[in-house]
This record gives C-alpha cells, sequence and structure tokens, in this order.
C-alpha cells in the first residue's frame, strides 16, 4: 500500500478520535509531556497547514482555534494536506524545522508516524482503549525504526523520547509507540 492511502487512512481515524472529544475534555494531559488534549490537535492542524503551504506555495491558513471549532478545523485541514499531496509533492523539498530539508516523501512518512501516535496519544488522555490498525502500525513501526537516537529527533525536548522497552508479546502498535518513547501506563489526568 503507498504512503499517501496509509496517511489517509490514518487522519480519518484520528479524525473520528477527535470529532468524540468532549467539552470537558481539552484540557486533559497526554503522554506528550507538557501538551494537552487541546495542544496536540493545534499541533497536528498547524502541521498540516504549514506542509500544505509549502506544497502549494500559497500562505498558510489561520484556522479559528476555539475548542468547539478544533474538530472542524483539523477535518479541513487534514482534507486540504492530503489533497497537496500528490506525487509532485513527494519530489519538493521541504523546510522541516530542526530537522532542515528534507523531500516531500519523507515529510509525509513523518507525519503519517506523527498522525498515527498522536491518535494513540489522544485515546490514552481520554482513558479509552486504542484499537491498533495493524498494517498502519506495523508501516508506522518500519518509518520510525529508522529515526536516529539523536536530538533533534530524539531525548529531551526532540520530537520524541528514547525508546522504551516494549511489553512481551506486544502487537506492532504498541512496539511503535514503546518505540517512540511511549509507555503504554495510564496517566494522571489534570
Amino acid at each position: 500500500m503507498d504512503l499517501i492511502t496509509l496517511t489517509t487512512r490514518a487522519h480519518r481515524a484520528t479524525g473520528t478520535t477527535i470529532a468524540g472529544i468532549g467539552a470537558d475534555d481539552w484540557d486533559r494531559s497526554t503522554p506528550c509531556a507538557e501538551w494537552t488534549v487541546r495542544d496536540i490537535v493545534k499541533h497536528l492542524i498547524e502541521g498540516h497547514d504549514s506542509r500544505t503551504a509549502q506544497a502549494t506555495g500559497h500562505p498558510m491558513k489561520t484556522r479559528p482555534s476555539a475548542d468547539d471549532d478544533l474538530a472542524k478545523s483539523y477535518e479541513e485541514s487534514s482534507a486540504e494536506f492530503l489533497a497537496a499531496f500528490d506525487s509532485q509533492a513527494l519530489e519538493k523539498t521541504f523546510d522541516f524545522g530542526n530537522f532542515g530539508p528534507l523531500p516531500g516523501k519523507n515529510v509525509l512518512a513523518v507525519l503519517f508516524v506523527d498522525t498515527l501516535t498522536h491518535d494513540w496519544d489522544l485515546d490514552t488522555a481520554l482513558g479509552r482503549e486504542h484499537h491498533w490498525d495493524d498494517e498502519l502500525a506495523t508501516a508506522a513501526l518500519k518509518v520510525a525504526s529508522r529515526y536516529p537516537d539523536v536530538m533533534p529527533v530524539r531525548g529531551p525536548g526532540g520530537a520524541f523520547d528514547h525508546a522504551v522497552e516494549a511489553p512481551p508479546g506486544a502487537g506492532p502498535g504498541d512496539r511503535l509507540i514503546a518505540l517512540l518513547g511511549r509507555s503504554a501506563q495510564p496517566i494522571p489526568h489534570r
């Protein structure tokens, strides 16, 4: 299966999770240190909008950021992002912040892993059981296994933490989470 299709499926799954966020859930703590549910959703929206602007050459959009607008903003930014990532965008070079310039196909791969991982973060923060799509998790695990264990990729202040040990018999989703430094332990809620 191609990366655009995998990313589309990850966006849909995460959109479903975000659509189910209640008014009292936005300030909940998440497995991402210092980030609330609101922060993760805004991060995803801003990532979509930034990369869409780079792919299309259009200015980055400013979206409503009130809690009751975030699910709609996610859906809109996701649709625009997915529409922007065609075969031409995959061949462009993108400014990827601290990671430097990256080919579009690498940017899409990183954002695929990011979207899938944050879907787990949100379900965990909301106290829901996360149901992994093993095909998506296996593909994301393959991508994430190539991430170097150096800053700005891993470590305190990095995009991900250092890997932790996955539980015995863990499936691809739980191995992905462990590889990215997350533990399946419950988190305290604010």
